[in-house]
């Protein structure tokens, strides 16, 4: 009955892992299918590993030591991870945050052995050991997405400002080293590196592109297409930056009315998953003796731990489903 209880956790913690691996792996949103089909092909001599790269992220140090980057560089996914650390500013080389990760692991698998030994241990120190895994690329996860909120929504007084440098007869590039002058960061220390790019030889269709690489704003992605379409086909390019920008506000404006429609869902899903914790205080408090089995009988654990990953699982859920994008 035991090793059934064992393979029963097991089964449940790889089902919340594989859970996590498919969120992750969703696929892109229709916006940013739409716009691929309008960004040109500049060089068709590339290879197709070297298009997917980009024009920034070609050559790049994933450790300080130039054996192991190299060893980094032919794992499967370091490219990615190096354009999620861009993304999300933080400053750590690929080697540097596998290790974290991996201490992280090692560090969670042992703790459960600190207070206890055996089969519940084990099982214990796995599910922990994941935690502690996925705990950075969570915290990468939301360094990333704040940033780019706070990208988009400098985004429209950018535009604004290329927009009106365009119409005092500016050129695109000048009219983009008004605006990093003007905005704060994190946006003004993007297009001052985008502008020193194009400063150091890059053409200045190579440097929007390693802009919106480096951001990977659907945003920025639109502004970007519309400035290679009017590059192909010619037009008032301050119209159109004035006609996305407008396109831009009401996009805000509607995710604003959708965030209040789905207020209450919202408080529902926080008043459901923690209804289970709170019950569990409550209970605690009041007969303390009957609900210590969940601590100290084996079956009791498993009960506990498998509640715990079907809570984990009900939140991220409740997320995903309220996840509405425009």
């Amino acid at each position: 009955m035991d090793a059934l209880l064992v393979v029963i956790a097991l089964t449940v913690l790889l089902a919340v892992f594989s859970f996590i691996v498919g969120l992750r792996g969703a696929q892109r949103s229709a916006m940013e299918q739409r716009l691929d089909s309008f960004r040109s092909e500049r060089q068709p001599n590339e290879t197709a590993e070297a298009k997917e790269q980009g024009p920034v992220f070609r050559k790049r140090s994933y450790s300080g030591l130039p054996i192991l980057s190299g060893f980094i560089g032919g794992i499967r996914g370091s490219e990615a991870v190096a354009i999620s650390l861009e993304r999300a500013g933080v400053p750590l080389r690929v080697g540097e945050y596998y290790i974290i990760r991996w201490v992280a692991a090692l560090a969670f698998l042992v703790v459960p052995w600190v207070f206890s030994q055996g089969i519940y241990a084990i099982a214990l120190g796995i599910g922990m050991a994941v935690f502690g895994y996925s705990l950075p690329a969570m915290w990468l996860n939301s360094k990333k997405s704040g940033r780019a909120r706070r990208i988009n929504a400098q985004l429209v007084e950018m535009l604004g400002m290329v927009a009106n440098s365009l119409k005092s007869g500016y050129g695109l590039m000048q009219s983009f080293e008004f605006a990093s002058k003007q905005l704060d960061p994190p946006l003004a220390v993007e297009l001052k590196r985008m502008l020193r790019d194009a400063n150091l030889g890059m053409s200045g269709e190579d440097a929007l592109q390693a802009l919106s690489e480096r951001i990977g704003s659907p945003d920025l992605d639109m502004v970007l297409t519309a400035i290679n379409i009017q590059r192909a086909v010619g037009g008032n390019l301050a119209e159109i930056l004035e006609s996305v920008a407008f396109t831009m506000r009401e996009r805000e404006r509607i995710r604003g009315e959708i965030v209040t429609l789905t207020s209450q869902q919202r408080l529902t899903g926080y008043i459901i998953g923690g209804l289970p914790v709170g019950m569990l205080l409550l209970f605690l408090m009041i007969n303390p003796t009957y609900m210590s089995l969940l601590f100290t009988d084996f079956a009791g654990r498993i009960i506990l731990l498998v509640a715990v990953c079907l809570e984990f699982l009900g939140a991220l859920s409740m997320k995903r489903i309220l996840a509405i994008e425009i």
